[in-house]
Parts: C-alpha cells; sequence; structure tokens
C-alpha cells in the first residue's frame, strides 16, 4: 500500500484550461494512458510530484477500479522532483531540453489489484519511454539510454519529402477526398506544445471561410517513415483540404493569420511585422516557413 504522506489519485488530472474538471482525454500513440492534461510534462520532458499515470484508461474516473488478478493494472505515481513552473517548451534550446530529458525522476511503481509498491530512480527519458512504448524496461535501467527525441522543427523540414506520402494514405481516408488541384496546407502540430496547439487553431480559424474544408491527422508512423521511432510521440502532421479556392487566396488568408510579431498563434521567425525588408517595400512573409501550401489531384 502507499505510505503515509502519498495517496494515489484514481481520478484524471486537471484539464487543460485549469478547472478540476475530469478530463478523459488520451494522447494517441502511447502504450499507458497518458491524459491531455500532461501535454506540458511531455512537452518539457518533465514530470513532477504527484502526477500519476495509469496504464490503461479504464483507471481513470472517481469509480474506476483495476481489473481483479490483471496484472498489466499499473499505476506510476511521481515522488520527485518537486513540483515547479515548468519553463522549458518544446520548442526550447536543444541542449536545455536534453539536460531535462536525463534529469532524474523517482516513481513508485503500484500493482493496483494488490495494492503492492515499489520506488524507482530513473530519468524522466526512460519514463517517457516506457510510456510510450510499453516496456517497463525502460524505467528499470535495462539497455542503453534513449536518444531524444526529433522535434516539431525536425519533421516540418521533412514536408517537401512526405507530400507524396501524404496524398497517396489520404486517398484512403473517408471525409478527405480531394477534387482534382485541390489546395492541402500541410503543416507539423505538436499536440504537446501550447503554441503549437495555439498556432493550429489560429490557422484553422483563417481558413474556416472556406466550405467543405476537410483536416487529416497522420503520425510519423502512420506516414511510414523509416525513422518514424525517432520522433515525438505528440507531433502529427496536419493537412487542410480546401475546396473552391485557389492557392493565392489561401495564402493570403493564412498572411493575415501568420505575419507579424504580435499576435496569437503567429511566429516572427525573422519576418518583419513591418512588411518590408531593408526598406525596399519587398514583403518577408514566407507561407514556407510555417508549412507547405501544395495541390492533390483526384
Amino acid at each position: 500500500m502507499c505510505p503515509a504522506g502519498y495517496t494515489l489519485s484514481m481520478s484524471s488530472p486537471p484539464s487543460l484550461d485549469g478547472s478540476n474538471a475530469v478530463d478523459l482525454r488520451f494522447f494517441d500513440g502511447f502504450a499507458w494512458a497518458v491524459p491531455t492534461a500532461f501535454a506540458g510534462a511531455l512537452a518539457a520532458f518533465r514530470f513532477e510530484q504527484g502526477d500519476v499515470i495509469h496504464s490503461s484508461r479504464a483507471q481513470y474516473g472517481p469509480d474506476a477500479k483495476p481489473i481483479e488478478g490483471d496484472s498489466t493494472a499499473l499505476a506510476l505515481q511521481v515522488l520527485a522532483p518537486p513540483r515547479s513552473a515548468r519553463s522549458v517548451s518544446s520548442e526550447a534550446d536543444g541542449d536545455r531540453r536534453r539536460v531535462s530529458f536525463e534529469s532524474e525522476v523517482v516513481l513508485a511503481v503500484v500493482d493496483l489489484p494488490t495494492g503492492q509498491r515499489r520506488e524507482i530512480k530513473t530519468t524522466q527519458g526512460r519514463l517517457l519511454m516506457t510510456l510510450w512504448r510499453g516496456e517497463m524496461t525502460w524505467i528499470e535501467g535495462e539497455g542503453v539510454a534513449p536518444a531524444l527525441p526529433l522535434g516539431a522543427r525536425d519533421l516540418a523540414g521533412r514536408l517537401d519529402d512526405l507530400a507524396t506520402r501524404f496524398k497517396a494514405l489520404s486517398a484512403d481516408r473517408p471525409g478527405f477526398r480531394c477534387e482534382s488541384d485541390t489546395p492541402v496546407f500541410l503543416f507539423v502540430v505538436d499536440l504537446a506544445s501550447d503554441a503549437s496547439r495555439v498556432k493550429a487553431e489560429a490557422i484553422r480559424e483563417a481558413l474556416a471561410f472556406v466550405e467543405g474544408g476537410m483536416t487529416l491527422d497522420l503520425t510519423p508512423v502512420q506516414l511510414d517513415l523509416e525513422d518514424a521511432d525517432a520522433f515525438h510521440p505528440a507531433l502529427v502532421v496536419r493537412g487542410l483540404a480546401l475546396p473552391g479556392v485557389s492557392a493565392e487566396i489561401v495564402t493570403e488568408a493564412l498572411r493575415g493569420a501568420l505575419y507579424g510579431g504580435g499576435r496569437a498563434g503567429s511566429s516572427s521567425g525573422g519576418e518583419d511585422s513591418s512588411g518590408t525588408q531593408g526598406g525596399g517595400g519587398t514583403e518577408r512573409f514566407s507561407l514556407a516557413r510555417h508549412g507547405l501550401l501544395t495541390a492533390f489531384s483526384a
């Protein structure tokens, strides 16, 4: 059983909006049931004291009960590091992310049917791998240390090569049928990153005027990348199919949402919000900084 001072919560963590409402949304692509409320922890590679993650979605909620005799019904309770402001974002300098990824974390591993409990010292990176892959050997310290996952920028750099593959896979997806020369905007979303989700919402709102617009998310695994396992599991390539409009109209709509340093969801990325370069009046907005605008044929 858990010792005095530690209580294993069976309810979900607070929702993304900071309320105490039970949030039963989970990240896809993880062997363990990781609620979306842990987005910040996944982005920063920092789970903290009091965080509890269950091996199954059925184990969440105030009335959840593990199945008797189910040896796979486990929970991980984080005992250390102490809770603090999570300051390292998913877009932070690689060295800072590596420090967090390799930092120590102390866990209580709880067998839910029996209540038996043991403590493990491991790293945040090994914890992530167990949640992602499902093998407890990661947090047991077996094998070589995991590599820092590739991030959104690494995946975005491959959009040109991925467009054909995305098109081929989307042909079999209901609700994402493109007529000839339909503009499609491909971009990477880090579902664990607040900034990335805000930017994705700004893009969606900017293109909401398009009637019949369609959205499709594909993970690196679904895209069958040879090194798919090297990417952070919260990354997706999002395609927005925009029938009945031209590429020029799409570009202008996205310019309004993405251009300029001060707007929510924008990315200055070296772009000059004045819209000029060197005083010569040449606009510097580049849609390629944010994604790939292509066209799919039927």
